[in-house]
């Protein structure tokens, strides 16, 4: 797969929060959850690019860590990996300027 360069919309104000987040899953950085993904042999920026052909470069690279916490807590089950993909835009606010509450008890 290819290295991509990480840029996306406001990227400079939400890049600290975003690796606090990764870091938390012992990730380096979004080129480092990239490697993770390649090393599984996914590719959720492009899957996202081709599923949404008009979507941001935010949305793309919110999978990618998304896929990337999924595979650094073993998930197997797609409900698992779901609430990790969605990590990856909760809680890194890359695909919102703000996190959205999640409905229901925790």
């Amino acid at each position: 797969m290819a290295k991509r360069e990480v840029k996306f919309e406001s990227q400079d104000r939400r890049i600290a929060q975003i690796n606090k987040v990764l870091n938390s899953y012992g990730i380096a950085s979004i080129e480092e959850a990239e490697a993770i993904c390649d090393a599984k042999g996914i590719d959720p920026y492009l899957e996202c690019e081709q599923t949404q052909n008009i979507c941001f470069e935010n949305a793309k690279w919110a999978y990618v860590v998304g896929a990337a916490i999924a595979i650094k807590k073993n998930c197997i089950h797609a409900a698992d990996a779901a609430e990790a993909i969605g990590a990856g835009f909760l809680y890194s606010r890359i695909g919102s300027r703000r996190p959205q509450s999640r409905p229901g008890p925790r």
